[in-house]
């Protein structure tokens, strides 16, 4: 077995590792989603936030095995690696796992790194990878799923109505796509109010502002091909923007939608505003994207309130919890 630096940029390798990741996805993720083509390919050359990155593949006798991806933070966590590894099923039991943990290991330490954090489902290979080599269980994520067809209008307005009593002296804006130059600044300052979202001990919050914004938002969103919504509530009075939600719809897989992040200022906090906001953005999907069949979100255990606020919507949890796992690379 041979392990290669691969170029995100080239089509074949990206086609290579999206291939292991569909095969690794039908097996441990068989009810889905999964990444089509376009957006796998965005989020092996840039991800999320556009931190450096680099990608490895596995070959056996030529072919393709197994591969990861080590994100290095570069503003946070500096001292940190983000790593997405996967191994094709018919490779696994064979050492191919653990050969690619070792090298990302090694990696993330030649970068400076002393810790590498990734997520395993529990009862998973991942997570039997994980703990076989060290790794230390953190922070666990429950995923739900919404069923469409149950939030129906007349649930919908149902939810609405007292939300909206609850949220008088607030209204809703909504945009497709990037973030419009107007709301920008109060944007970064609502992804602030993440801060006091559920973490490890020693994984810092990080900081937005209008650039941040424009660079890593803006600029990246149209390198997946998704469809990308956002719905915010805005206190009449000051301007501000107290409460937001984003969700992406992959037009490669439309009946599947992810709900990104949803956030209320600490001060907005008390309105039924995650309520709101969330209820306004299934209104909007109901009309934008009349293929979307299943919403998907993964929330903390120990955040309480947007877990009520999905419950109410009708959001069912699904498969056992995803853990976040430390290893140090010395």
């Amino acid at each position: 077995m041979r392990i290669e630096q691969a170029d995100p940029a080239d089509v074949r390798q990206a086609r290579a590792c999206h291939e292991v990741y569909l095969a690794a996805q039908r097996v441990d993720e068989p009810q889905g989603p999964w990444l089509g083509d376009r957006a796998f390919a965005g989020w092996l050359a840039v991800g999320w936030d556009g931190n450096p990155r680099e990608v490895w593949l596995a070959r056996r006798d030529g072919v393709v095995a197994g591969c990861y991806r080590l994100e290095l933070p570069s503003r946070e966590n500096l001292d940190q690696a983000n790593l997405n590894l996967m191994v094709h099923p018919a490779e696994r039991q064979r050492g191919v796992g653990r050969a690619l943990l070792r090298h990302a290991a090694d990696r993330a330490a030649a970068n400076g790194r002393t810790l590498i954090s990734g997520i395993a489902r529990r009862g998973s290979p991942g997570e039997a990878l994980a703990r076989s080599a060290g790794a230390k269980p953190g922070l666990a994520d429950i995923q739900r799923v919404l069923a469409v067809a149950s939030l129906d209008q007349a649930r919908r307005a149902a939810l609405r109505r007292p939300a909206e009593r609850a949220a008088a002296g607030y209204s809703l804006v909504s945009w497709a796509g990037p973030v419009p130059e107007e709301f920008i600044e109060r944007v970064a300052l609502l992804y602030n109010a993440m801060s006091d979202a559920p973490r490890d001990p020693g994984v810092e919050a990080e900081h937005w502002d209008a650039r941040r914004i424009r660079e890593i938002v803006n600029d990246l969103q149209p390198r997946f091909g998704m469809h990308n919504y956002t719905v915010a509530a805005r206190h009449d009075d000051t301007g501000e923007l107290a409460a937001l939600t984003e969700v992406a719809v992959d037009p490669d897989d439309p009946g599947w939608g992810h709900q990104l992040i949803t956030v209320v200022v600490s001060a907005h906090r008390g309105h039924r505003l995650g309520l709101l906001v969330k209820v306004a953005m299934m209104d909007l999907l109901a009309t934008t994207e009349p293929g979307l069949e299943q919403v998907v979100t993964s929330n903390a255990q120990s955040n309480e309130h947007m877990v009520a606020v999905n419950d109410a919507l009708g959001y069912t949890p699904r498969g056992a919890p995803i853990v976040w796992y430390q290893l140090e690379t010395r």
